[in-house]
């Protein structure tokens, strides 16, 4: 795969609201890790792995994140922007920059960092893949596990929220690849794409998965935060 294929969408809309005062105000993937916005190590980890096409979901003080990276010429990118004027959820999110879509395209959260290859994982996996890893209780800010494998395809068979009795052994990783057309699977207005997308994909045995470690830092809480800013990122 060109490195001029190489597309990633990173939804960035969020506020932060668990920081409290930690957030600063700033949206919440811009909260300072070791003096960097925690955002731009994501964004200089795609850099290094040759995309070169990067868009930005914005909402909450877009501002602060529009001023600071610009248009990406700064990190050896092309940064666009999607703007919400109200929160919209992730399907939202990505169903009201649509236009802005045209191809295969990975998808990333803002506030996560994974170490992790996304250019080899595009350029691998070809049909749409969302990231799993097992479930072990207390591992994790997630309460139950989310995902179930089909045990003979590997291939996400339900995908389910706050179902701790449907026997799910695994977790939504926060990330995947997808094609164009899956955004025509969100209603126009506000949605979650995970409950939009993953269970539609499912049922029709069009989502494979990614099986990861639980090697990543989040910073949606202010003990992960601490933990992230005691071992930043090395992108």
């Amino acid at each position: 795969m060109s490195p001029y294929d190489l597309r990633a969408v990173i939804l960035a809309g969020g506020l932060g609201t668990r920081l409290g005062d930690l957030a600063q105000g700033l949206p919440k993937a811009m909260v300072p890790v070791d003096g960097r916005p925690f955002l731009e190590y994501g964004i200089a980890q795609l850099a290094n792995q040759g995309f070169r096409d990067i868009l930005l979901l914005v909402g909450y003080r877009a501002e602060a994140i529009e001023t600071h990276f610009g248009d990406g010429a700064a990190w050896g990118v092309h940064i666009r922007y999607s703007r919400e004027q109200v929160p919209m959820g992730t399907g939202g999110a990505v169903g009201q920059a649509r236009d802005l879509i045209s191809g295969r395209f990975l998808l990333l959260y803002g506030d996560l960092y994974r170490p992790y290859d996304y250019s080899a994982f595009l350029t691998r996996r070809k049909g749409n893949v969302l990231a799993v890893y097992p479930y072990v209780p207390g591992l994790t800010t997630i309460g139950c596990a989310n995902v179930g494998l089909d045990p003979a395809t590997g291939r996400v068979r339900q995908y389910l929220k706050n179902a701790p009795g449907a026997g799910l052994t695994h977790v939504d990783a926060g990330f995947g690849a997808f094609g164009r057309e899956v955004v025509e699977l969100l209603p126009h207005g506000a949605c979650s794409f995970e409950e939009a997308v993953y269970p539609a994909l499912a049922g029709k045995g069009q989502l494979e998965a990614e099986l990861v470690d639980r090697h990543f830092l989040d910073i949606g809480n202010p003990a992960d935060l601490a933990h992230a800013r005691s071992h930043p990122p090395t992108p």
